[in-house]
């Protein structure tokens, strides 16, 4: 065996034994913890080669054997080269000592054993005239009294005799018997006596060892991890490398980056407990039942044992590399510890260490934590403390913890009112866990509300579970009796007054047709610090919808919530609420980069609620960013980390997204089996219906049903005009009615939906016009469209929705091409095919010809100036803005005569450029490569890269794709 980290030790028995050949003899004594390698150390040093040809006489002490006399002794005899006669009279020896001093009644040695106990010393004595020996006795401390008599004896006459005694003792936190005691104290007066102490391996040694079965690079990257897991105790590491498995010896790839701790690590750790006495078992029983412990008073309490015995205890698992501040070195050696106990005995330790932390004043988590290993433990206290554990690591983020209180809880509690009170916290928490497996207790819930077994605030904490399920009538009952139970004078009204707003607030967005108001005047009662952090999210989505907000000022309050909220599963909502305020009022881009972040942080908590809440968010913001991957993954992980029968009625917001995705990639099988999937009616009463029905339209239209379409986006219209929540930003009804009108062959139908939408837009970049001016260029005369569909790319382009660009491209595309201008159709044409494989879109149903185009010569570089057109709608005027707009009220923008010049700003900028940059960012408008570029203009990429900065710099953009649409127009087919 590889020996390591003994030189000094093995060097010092070297000397004594070279003392011993020359006729003097000695006493060693190698102690130290359990496991540490004393055994391994006598074995090693008796292996080495001499030249001394000493005679070794060997024999462990066994607690078996304790109560045997001269057993010890006996195991010394038997490995002597004696002959048959002197074996069979030292056999008699020892059989009469034994037998007399098993039955004398008395410690004190009689006649017969002391004539024994001399003779046999004698036998050792003339061994050693013709050879040096050396007797070893390994666990000393289990030897029999008459056999450390013997020693004792032995070792007063070995002064002069080529006699080395070598003696292994371990090091016990118990009182030693007074045999033992006596002997050890008799041998450390002897003058030839000398101890050797082992301790615990240095990083050094470990090193050393670890290098020889795993390589010295291996050992370097592992050696302070084992030595953290060991303590630098030898079994414990080699229990590691025998974890990591024979591979990791042989084959280098399979070496671990870490060590691991597996089966054979934690079988060391039981095998050294139970070589120690049984206080020091106990103490390492009641370290792993407390998990750690700083002081030994609290041990020596929960264990009944003496303070100096716990201390002792203590200090022997700690010397032994076992623990460390008070504390197991792995998770699964104090496991490994716990499974020694029978279950009574943990869990009558686990509520003794639950009731002494109570009585001392200790946190309710950690009280708790031993409440859940004491199984049906009742106190009068505990449902009170495990309660107040779940409400502490909820605001941790460690909901399963919680969940796991609270069902004890409820299982221990005293009567049903504090059983039902917990069991609604207990769904609540759950649905925040597993809404899925929430929803089974959704029916006991409406029952208590009913039977009046639910009320006041836990009933009000669990409006949101009800609406979220449908049971819209159940959660108003629960608000009404919020509000009767607001009686002024009563000491809890005040707080539960603002839960009952918070409440409606919740339910008045999520069911806009529903009235939760109280039944008469509001009570006066601010919101309380805790119910404002749930609700201020959805009193600015509601503000929103009411159109009260400008998109700045959204902007402004929406930042304000996002900044200063953490990210609780109390406040998920809210600020999934501020996050779809900001989408609504046409701030999608800046919506995603909270979005993304407050997802990192949900994974970071495990909460699987708020990571599917905010994935359902970012699909729909993708969807809307023209991400069409990115908002199929975002809500394909909502629907994964919350299942479909999990989402209630808000499921429509992922699948809308999943849908809307699919049916612009062109995947319309995909897009109809998530319509198969089972939604409950009660969403078609929610927001969350609008974006289904919207989906449903977007296939209808795709799949040549605009009928179905026209109806699909109709009944959002109503819906959305019965709620007062007529805003464009949700669902763009009008708009999309307005292309299932073209489809259907009435364009007068559109032409009036579109007056309507624009009408209602506010003067500020907005999406929803954009995509209004796309469909409308397909009702006017073919001379106006390109005007208006140049207008809505500046739209879309500064909203950032790249697949409504592609269509765009590709209806512009169209215009040339039907005007002649086959230079800037294929032009529109490549762009529409860069930005649709962008968004990984089914390609426009234009761009198949494009490549016929690029045969054909342009006529001109520009289109000829078109006569002023006739208005769409009634006479008005252009403001300052440079938008069609009368007082009071916004018109639909007129066409500019001409589209191939810039205008205002756009021809201040573009002044600024050289002739170079601007033929560079032409062709980078287009579409082209930096490398296409070059080739193209004869010049190197580094050049184009150079160009291209500068042109970014001096118009006030980012990247290519916000390059202003009038670029293309500078170079001719």
């Amino acid at each position: 065996m590889f020996f390591v980290g003994r030189t000094e030790e093995l060097s010092r028995l070297d000397t004594a034994r070279a003392r011993c050949a020359t006729g003097v003899g000695g006493v060693t004594t190698v102690c130290g913890p359990v496991a540490v390698g004393k055994t391994a150390l006598l074995h090693a040093f008796g292996d080495r080669p001499a030249t001394d040809d000493a005679l070794f006489l060997r024999a462990v002490g066994t607690p078996m054997e304790q109560d045997f006399p001269l057993g010890v002794v006996r195991q010394l005899v038997q490995s002597a080269p004696l002959a048959d006669a002197d074996a069979q009279r030292i056999g008699r020896l020892l059989d009469d000592g034994a037998y007399t001093a098993a039955f004398g009644g008395t410690d004190a040695l009689d006649a017969t054993t002391v004539r024994a106990v001399h003779e046999l010393c004698a036998v050792i004595l003339a061994l050693a005239v013709a050879n040096p020996v050396v007797v070893v006795v390994d666990d000393i401390q289990h030897a029999d009294p008459v056999s450390l008599q013997f020693l004792a004896h032995l070792i007063r006459r070995i002064r002069s005799a080529a006699v080395l005694v070598l003696l292994g003792e371990r090091e016990h936190a118990a009182a030693p018997s007074a045999a033992f005691a006596a002997f050890s104290a008799d041998v450390e007066r002897q003058p030839h006596h000398q101890r050797i102490r082992l301790g615990l391996l240095g990083k050094g040694p470990i090193t050393e060892l670890l290098g020889h079965h795993l390589g010295p690079v291996a050992a370097a990257r592992l050696s302070a991890d084992v030595l953290e897991l060991s303590g630098g105790n030898p079994l414990l590491v080699r229990a590691l490398l025998e974890d990591m498995g024979p591979g990791a010896r042989s084959d280098p790839a399979r070496r671990p980056l870490r060590p691991t701790v597996a089966d054979a690590y934690c079988r060391a750790v039981v095998g050294c407990l139970y070589r120690l006495d049984p206080a020091t078992v106990q103490v390492a029983r009641g370290l792993a039942v407390l998990g750690e412990s700083e002081t030994t008073e609290g041990l020596a309490e929960l264990l009944e044992l003496e303070p100096a015995t716990a201390t002792r205890a203590a200090r022997t698992l700690n010397d032994a590399g076992l623990v460390a501040c008070g504390r197991f070195r792995d998770d699964r050696a104090r496991s490994a510890v716990l499974d020694t106990m029978t279950r009574p005995d943990r869990e009558h330790a686990h509520g003794r260490a639950a009731t002494l932390l109570h009585i001392d004043g200790a946190p309710s988590e950690s009280v708790a934590k031993h409440l859940a290993g004491a199984g049906d433990f009742r106190a009068p206290w505990a449902v009170r403390t495990l309660r107040e554990a779940a409400e502490t690591v909820v605001a941790e983020g460690d909901l399963r913890l919680a969940v796991d209180y609270l069902k004890l809880a409820e299982r221990i509690a005293p009567d049903e009112c504090t059983r039902v009170s917990i069991k609604a916290f207990l769904i609540g928490l759950e649905w925040l866990v597993n809404p899925a497996a929430a929803a089974r207790h959704v029916p006991w819930l409406a029952t208590a509300v009913r039977d009046g077994r639910l009320g006041g605030r836990d009933a009000l904490v669990c409006v949101r579970y009800l609406a979220w399920y449908g049971r819209l009538d159940e959660a108003k009952a629960v608000i009404d009796a919020g509000w009767q139970s607001c009686a002024p004078g009563e000491a809890d009204a005040w707080v539960t007054a603002a839960e009952a707003r918070a409440a409606r607030t919740w339910l008045k967005y999520w069911y806009p047709a529903g009235d939760a108001g109280p039944p008469g005047p509001e009570p006066e009662v601010s919101p309380l610090p805790a119910t404002i952090g749930r609700i201020e999210g959805l009193d600015l989505l509601t503000a929103v919808l009411a159109g009260r907000l400008g998109g700045d000022q959204v902007y402004d309050r929406a930042e304000r919530i996002l900044r200063g909220s953490r990210l609780e599963d109390a406040t998920v909502e809210s600020l999934t609420s501020t996050l779809t305020a900001l989408v609504y009022a046409d701030r999608a881009a800046q919506a995603q980069e909270w979005c993304v972040a407050l997802i990192d942080r949900a994974a970071a908590r495990r909460s699987p609620i708020a990571h599917a809440l905010l994935a359902a968010v970012l699909g729909e913001i993708a969807v809307r960013q023209g991400d069409l991957l990115g908002a199929e993954d975002s809500a394909k992980t909502a629907l994964a980390r919350i299942v479909p029968e999990g989402w209630g009625v808000a499921v429509g917001v992922p699948l809308a997204a999943r849908i809307s995705s699919a049916v612009a990639r062109g995947d319309h099988e995909q897009a109809a089996r998530y319509l198969e999937l089972p939604v409950p009616g009660a969403m078609f009463r929610t927001p969350a219906g609008l974006h289904y029905l919207h989906a449903c339209g977007r296939y209808n239209l795709a799949t040549g049903r605009p009928d179905a379409a026209l109806h699909d986006f109709m009944s959002c219209g109503e819906l959305m005009m019965a709620w007062r929540m007529d805003l464009p930003g949700i669902v763009p009804w009008r708009v999309e009615a307005a292309r299932a009108h073209v489809r259907l062959g009435d364009p007068d139908a559109a032409r009036e939906l579109l007056a309507d939408q624009f009408e209602r837009l506010p003067d500020e970049p907005s999406r929803t016009r954009g995509l209004a001016l796309g469909v409308q260029a397909s009702v006017v005369e073919l001379r106006r469209r390109p005007a208006l569909l140049w207008e809505a790319i500046r739209e879309l382009q500064a909203c950032g929705d790249r697949f409504e660009l592609s269509l765009v491209f590709a209806d512009l595309g169209d215009a040339y091409r039907e005007l002649g201008e086959f230079g800037r159709a294929r032009r529109a044409a490549q762009r529409a095919r860069q930005l649709s494989e962008m968004c990984q879109a089914a390609p426009p149903r234009t761009l198949v010809r494009t490549e016929r185009l690029a045969a054909v010569p342009d006529r001109d570089g520009a289109i000829p100036e078109a006569p002023e057109p006739a208005p769409l709608h009634e006479p008005a005027r252009i403001g300052e803005s440079g938008r069609v707009a009368e007082p009071g009220r916004v018109r639909a923008p007129e066409p500019p005569a001409m589209v191939a010049e810039p205008s205002g700003v756009e021809e201040q900028l573009g002044a600024g450029l050289s002739d170079a940059e601007r033929r560079v960012a032409a062709l980078a408008a287009q579409g082209q490569t930096n490398r296409e570029i070059s080739r193209r203009l004869f010049i190197t990429v580094s050049t184009v890269e150079q160009h291209l900065t500068r042109v970014y710099r001096k118009l006030g953009v980012a990247r290519r794709l916000d390059l202003p649409p009038w670029l293309e127009e500078e170079i001719a087919g």
